[in-house]
């Protein structure tokens, strides 16, 4: 999985790096490279403040980040490509640690996302050959699925049967979707049951994770959201596998849905009345990490790469929606709160 959420990360729109103890480049995204006009393979293993300038207090943020073990930001921060003339740019330098390394985003005072059509060649190559490599095992998966139709007889194997079906056309429409990387990708939005695709996505959890007990409590009152079927459900699987990962093998998670007033977000102010929340019992979050959670590459696991959080974020910023999170020992609450539909899109749907 965390193969498929790398490439979104990579899209973000500002400048982010990921940099080793001695601030030197692990790794950097499509923005920055875009900006300092660089490969990763270029930029890896040069000191960042050797790439682009800034003034001497700012440059021992990351320094400050690891020291404290929290983020840390600068705003109002002149910047500019290395030896470039002129005064820069206004931006916001915020550096948080993370398991391996320290990240740091560039966020242009503005704010200014970079235009999709500056290498936009390059990303839609890179989206043409991964789609590919991904639909080439899937479709062969969903055909040893259908011969394996013939042979299940229970319910419970048909059922399973349905699922990888079902889960194998939704990975088949994200690749479609990768092969566009580069270009502008607004969410295709419609009106969505949220209770069908939290069913479908506990389902797909439940499968690999049999001893966790799922309470289920959906209020029948609430209004569709308004929203991407597949984003969602992408966004939706991985608080769940977060929270089944933190309460563990014998946990319980609740999945609750209810009407939230009040709350707007997103540059239109919409109202959020639609309110999800996934509830685990596991040890909680650290608190000086609740802060920095969604940003990418903080994680609380050994092994995680910290993107799974950073993909639920923008989901729900493309959605104008927001993401919350409260955590004590023994209770962790995520709350993704989306759009209802607006009255023209209602009356276009019963045309």
């Amino acid at each position: 999985m965390t193969e498929l959420l790398t490439p979104l990360v990579d899209d973000w729109p500002f400048p982010l790096f990921k940099l080793s103890d001695q601030d030197t480049v692990i790794w950097a995204n499509q923005a920055a490279q875009e900006w300092l006009g660089k490969s990763v393979r270029k930029l890896s293993g040069k000191n960042v403040w050797k790439i682009f300038e800034t003034d001497p207090d700012t440059r021992a943020i990351a320094m400050k980040a690891r020291d404290k073990r929290g983020a840390i930001t600068s705003r109002y921060i002149a910047v500019k490509t290395f030896g470039a003339s002129g005064e820069g740019r206004l931006a916001h330098l915020t550096a948080y640690p993370t398991t391996k390394g320290t990240g740091l985003s560039v966020w242009f005072v503005g704010p200014e996302p970079r235009s999709t059509k500056i290498g936009g060649h390059v990303v839609s190559g890179m989206g043409r050959m991964i789609a590919h490599e991904l639909k080439n095992p899937l479709a062969g998966i969903k055909g040893a699925a259908q011969l394996l139709r013939d042979d299940v007889q229970s319910e419970e194997g048909l059922a399973l049967i349905e699922l990888i079906g079902s889960e194998i056309d939704r990975i088949r429409r994200l690749a479609d979707r990768m092969e566009k990387l580069g270009d502008d990708d607004p969410i295709e939005a419609e009106r969505v049951n949220i209770h069908e695709i939290l069913r479908q996505a506990r389902r797909v959890i439940q499968s690999a994770n049999p001893n966790v007990i799922f309470d289920e409590r959906y209020d029948p009152s609430l209004p569709h959201a308004y929203g991407d079927p597949d984003t969602l459900m992408q966004a939706l699987l991985n608080l769940i596998k977060n929270a089944v990962e933190s309460a563990g093998e014998h946990g319980e998670i609740c999945l609750e849905t209810s009407f939230r007033a009040g709350v707007r977000g997103g540059k239109s102010g919409r109202l959020l009345p639609v309110q999800i929340q996934i509830i685990d019992n596991g040890p909680g979050i650290p608190k000086d990490m609740l802060t920095q959670i969604f940003q990418p590459f903080v994680t609380t696991k050994p092994e995680g790469q910290g993107l799974g959080l950073a993909l639920v974020s923008k989901v729900a910023a493309a959605h104008e929606g927001l993401v919350e999170v409260q955590s004590v020992p023994g209770r962790t609450v995520f709350s993704l709160l989306l759009p209802a539909p607006t009255p023209s899109v209602l009356s276009e749907a019963n045309q």
